[in-house]
């Protein structure tokens, strides 16, 4: 059982028999819920000054990166077919593709195929046993790059890029002056269909990444991002310790003084996780990787902060608590408080104000933004409802990165079949939905404040529905037959 699971109904205990207790955990967890909302609010009053650093004349060549785990061989090359075509000159660019601990020859051996009959710009490693999953498989392609490679380009295995990727990532360059730069991820075949969840995902790009872009301190995404080797070799390559290497690798950057600029201009897009499982999996991996390398440098940033600035620690820990969600012990709180102690009206306003702070938090964030960028009202409230159906997950990962210091890394599945995509709801969000139904009832009469908050609680399941029902449909536009072969961009 996970430790999240554990601590829920430890605290649902804890607040029946000693709810004074858990009170002051609440008040706690609320309290760092309104710091890191202060932190964000902070980052974004001081951006909007330009970035200090200039342009350089730089003549990049460029060793792209390509990590694969048992991707589907038809995803993998369409992405090398869209670097094939790059128009860039073809002696400053070349290609690895690195496959790392795929046991099936099936799997990789078209690729390796397909590698050798694009070219000599082309290589293929193929390694098991590897350790530090993606980022142990970047080091190795990183000690097979080309010796005169000055940048080192990552690209997921699902992303094709546009035919002037390259040219646009060195005009980036040369206009930033930059040490990296990161393009923003987006999705194809979203424009009538799981838009939501498109623009959810997208929301990071929209704030955390133009504001930190101001700090000249933008953290890596992991995918169509441009890195300085020397800067890379310089802090010592890519580190798994923790299962978000791209945004730990952009922390270390920034504390050795190199400088990143986020690119907002789309130049590659990739494909949305396939089922709600997927997308738990996925914000799972993204919170609990972000909160520990928060956990690992937050000493380092406050105290010993060295060449960054004041608006750079601000920006990268807005960064890093992105995907942050502190709801797991208020909402034990006030669901045991309201079924089995009622009267202790005190612990159920504290945990319902924490709630309810961070569902205006979610709707102020995605409802703002959508509108400005789209001008869409009802992408807003689609976007926050695939927001909220992520809250589980979300929660789960914050409280389990707090007291896990290892993480499995897991891949995003980037196949459907019709063996494997059987979707469903959590159980938690299940669980979640029954106990606030029912302490619906006993808060009939108390505060609005608690009845809003444990109203709150009943909408995971509902949006978990709907996000269902969009990827579904998704699918079924993202690919061909129920064998999910790729269509091209």
């Amino acid at each position: 059982m996970a430790k999240s699971t554990l601590m829920f109904w430890a605290i649902f205990g804890l607040a029946v028999i000693l709810p004074k207790v858990v009170l002051v955990v609440t008040v706690a967890v609320l309290t760092m819920q309104t710091v890191l909302i202060l932190v964000r609010l902070g980052a974004r009053v001081s951006a909007g000054s330009s970035p200090k650093t200039q342009g350089r004349d730089v003549c990049p060549v460029f060793s792209v990166h390509v990590a694969i785990h048992n991707e589907p061989p038809i995803l993998v090359n369409a992405t090398l077919h869209a670097l094939f075509r790059q128009e860039f000159p073809s002696d400053r660019v070349e290609i690895i593709v690195i496959d790392n601990n795929t046991t099936n020859p099936a799997l990789w051996s078209p690729v390796e195929r397909e590698c050798s009959l694009l070219g000599d710009r082309f290589r293929f490693l193929h390694r098991e046993g590897v350790i530090g999953a993606k980022a142990g498989a970047l080091n190795i392609a990183l000690d097979h790059t080309r010796p005169d490679a000055t940048h080192i380009v990552t690209i997921d295995a699902d992303y094709v890029v546009q035919p002037n990727f390259l040219a646009d990532a060195e005009r980036a360059l040369r206009r930033t002056g930059a040490d990296y730069v990161q393009f923003p991820q987006a999705y194809r075949r979203t424009d009538s269909i799981a838009q939501g969840v498109d623009i959810e995902l997208e929301e990071y790009f929209r704030s955390e990444a133009r504001m930190a872009d101001d700090a000249e301190a933008v953290l890596l995404t992991g995918t169509l991002c441009v890195i300085s080797k020397a800067a890379l070799l310089c802090v010592g390559g890519w580190s798994g310790r923790t299962t978000t290497e791209d945004a730990e690798l952009g922390v270390r950057l920034c504390k050795g003084g190199f400088t990143g600029r986020y690119i907002p201009k789309v130049v590659g897009n990739g494909l949305l996780p396939l089922t709600l499982t997927d997308l738990l999996k996925q914000r799972y991996r993204w919170t609990s990787g972000n909160l520990r390398t928060l956990v690992l440098y937050l000493p380092s940033l406050l105290w010993h902060s060295g060449a960054l600035r004041t608006r750079q620690v601000v920006a990268i820990i807005a960064q890093l608590g992105a995907w942050l969600n502190f709801g797991l012990v208020p909402a034990a709180a006030l669901l045991a408080t309201a079924l089995f102690n009622p009267a202790f009206t005190v612990l159920m306003t504290v945990a319902a104000v924490s709630i309810l702070l961070a569902l205006g938090d979610i709707i102020s964030r995605l409802m703002t933004r959508s509108i400005k960028e789209t001008e869409s009202l009802a992408l807003g409230v689609a976007a926050i409802t695939s927001r909220l159906a992520l809250a589980p997950a979300a929660a789960r990962a914050t409280a389990d990165a707090c007291f896990s210091s290892t993480q499995k890394f897991i891949v995003t599945r980037k196949f459907a079949s019709s063996h494997n995509c059987h979707s469903h709801v959590p159980l938690d969000h299940m669980v979640l939905f029954a106990l606030a139904l029912s302490a619906l009832w006993n808060v009939r009469e108390l505060s609005l404040t608690i009845q809003l908050g444990v109203g709150a609680l009943t909408l995971p399941l509902p949006a978990a529905w709907w996000v269902t029902e969009q990827l579904t449909r998704y699918r079924s536009v993202a690919f061909h037959t129920p064998d999910a072969k790729e269509i091209s961009a």
